[in-house]
């Protein structure tokens, strides 16, 4: 009696543990669109609004939900308080503090704050070049992310509860 139920317990830790797996890439992808759908808020903003920076990250952020907003309104305050800090510095601690717990790889949280870099550097046309490239980089990035999705959710799901049926198989 006790064996069954340790196999079944088993077998179900195994197959939790391929969603959850499945749910992080389902997560990742939601991330990125929404870091999509900021730069391009951003880009609109310094484009058509011509707005300063910290008006821009202030307007998008009253687009954005969660921690998209709480990143773009603390960095939009820290630009404002004027205490002579690099806008990539502002952007790298705001964007660590709020995207911390995300599922983001490391290469895409750098490219993201990398994006800091390069927008209080010279002229409006500038900032909008590099968040137009940003903004491609992100998209194929999802393109990609997608196209393989489907295929890498199931085999996360297939091998977790493979791996706690043969688990189960062993310690039987």
């Amino acid at each position: 009696m006790y064996r069954a139920v340790g196999c079944v317990l088993i077998v179900a830790a195994g197959a939790g543990m391929g969603f959850s797996e499945s749910l992080r890439l389902s997560e990742r992808i939601h991330t990125l669109e929404m870091l999509l759908q900021m730069v391009i808020c951003l880009r609109g903003e310094i484009s058509s609004g011509n707005a300063s920076l910290p008006d821009a990250f202030y307007g998008t952020a009253g687009r954005m939900d969660g921690k998209y907003r709480e990143f773009l309104i603390n960095a939009a305050d820290r630009m404002k308080a004027g205490k002579g800090e690099k806008l990539s510095q502002i952007c790298r601690e705001c964007g660590e503090a709020s995207l911390k717990k995300s599922c983001l790889t490391h290469e895409e949280k750098d490219a993201f704050f990398s994006v800091g870099k390069y927008l209080g550097y010279l002229d409006r046309e500038m900032q909008i070049k590099q968040l137009s490239l940003y903004e491609k980089k992100l998209e194929g990035e999802l393109r990609e992310l997608k196209k393989e999705a489907a295929g890498k959710k199931k085999l996360y799901r297939g091998l977790g509860v493979l791996g706690g049926l043969l688990l189960a198989v062993l310690l039987v």
